[in-house]
């Protein structure tokens, strides 16, 4: 028994991308899934925003005090804000992919 010969019998070729272009282009996006895509985008857009609102402080004037001399974009608060965004929007890609196999398997059993 070669390792080599049972690998090679279980091999399986990777997918092409013309026919992964044609798969995807060919799936119909109900309005959860495309308000999914609009969370995310804008929810990307307002990470960015918020990290520019609300800097955080680069370095103080002393040791202890609490006036910022410097302030830097703020990357914690943006890709906290990208994190929930991007759960928001897999939670409503979710919920419309399973609507859309809901009415499918509606539309077979009829």
């Amino acid at each position: 028994m070669n390792m080599f010969d049972e690998i090679h019998k279980q091999k399986k070729e990777l997918p092409k991308v013309s026919n992964i272009t044609k798969t995807v282009s060919s799936y119909k996006y109900n309005m959860y899934q495309k308000l999914a895509f609009i969370i995310f985008f804008v929810v990307f857009i307002t990470g960015i925003i918020f990290g520019n609102l609300f800097p955080a402080c680069g370095s103080t004037s002393s040791f202890y005090g609490d006036v910022c001399v410097t302030t830097e974009f703020n990357v914690f608060l943006m890709i906290v804000i990208w994190a929930v965004g991007f759960l928001g929007s897999v939670i409503f890609f979710a919920i419309g992919h399973i609507i859309a196999l809901l009415t499918e398997i509606s539309k077979k059993l009829k």
